[in-house]
């Protein structure tokens, strides 16, 4: 099989899931997209988050082949950051933290509407709150980069454009997950977000070393 050619999992509690051009909601991490992942076991985790008791992970084969895809798990923590608070800063977001993701935004954000896939980590709420303290001064740069390293965000794959959502096709196959097994990865996705809150919680309380956000952007850190 060519390198181009790789496989996408869905994870979702929909039967007879079809995935739509601009189906899905602007609010999402990277903005409206299809979210998958190349983890099999991430997508189980990921469709039994709720309190059904069946779920389903849809698989799709993608040719990547001249696509555009922005890469934002390489190492660039600020446009990581920068596009999620672009997409879901909310309420909490306000004053003075507000001026400075906006400025973060204008100076490390990336217009995600130029690729047709966008590859990077999930930010799910448990997570999130890590970007907001951030934001907000609680955290430095170098704790929000170590809680990456350490959590296990897992990683996603956004197919944006109309071009790209037309290479999915139809799934080539779907694995329907129930009764035990539905446990299990529900209980695996309450333990995950259980730890990450509690993650957040110990690093916003222990001692700040490395650069806030307000310190890069006075330009202490390029």
């Amino acid at each position: 099989m060519s390198d181009n050619i790789i496989t996408l999992y869905h994870g979702t509690s929909e039967p007879d899931f079809i995935p739509r051009f601009r189906g899905g909601r602007d609010y999402h991490d990277y903005g409206n997209g299809f979210y998958t992942t190349r983890d099999i076991e991430a997508a189980k985790e990921w469709a039994c988050q709720g309190q059904s008791d069946t779920a389903y992970v849809y698989a799709y084969e993608f040719n990547t082949d001249k696509l555009s895809i922005l890469d934002l798990d390489g190492g660039n923590t600020l446009a990581w950051v920068s596009v999620l608070m672009t997409h879901r800063r909310g309420k909490k977001i306000r004053g003075a933290a507000l001026e400075r993701c906006n400025q973060m935004i204008e100076l490390f954000g990336v217009d995600v509407s130029a690729y047709d896939v966008i590859r990077g980590f999930r930010a799910n709420d448990s997570y999130f709150q890590f970007t907001t303290d951030f934001v907000t001064d609680t955290i430095t740069l170098e704790t929000l980069m170590k809680s990456i390293v350490t959590g296990d965000l897992g990683k996603q794959v956004c197919v944006k454009s109309e071009t790209a959502y037309r290479r999915l096709g139809r799934h080539i196959d779907v694995l329907s997950i129930s009764g035990a097994d539905y446990e299990r990865y529900h209980r695996r996705y309450i333990s995950k977000d259980s730890a990450a809150r509690t993650l957040a919680s110990e690093y916003t309380n222990e001692p700040q070393t490395g650069q806030l956000l307000s310190d890069i952007l006075k330009g202490g850190a390029q």
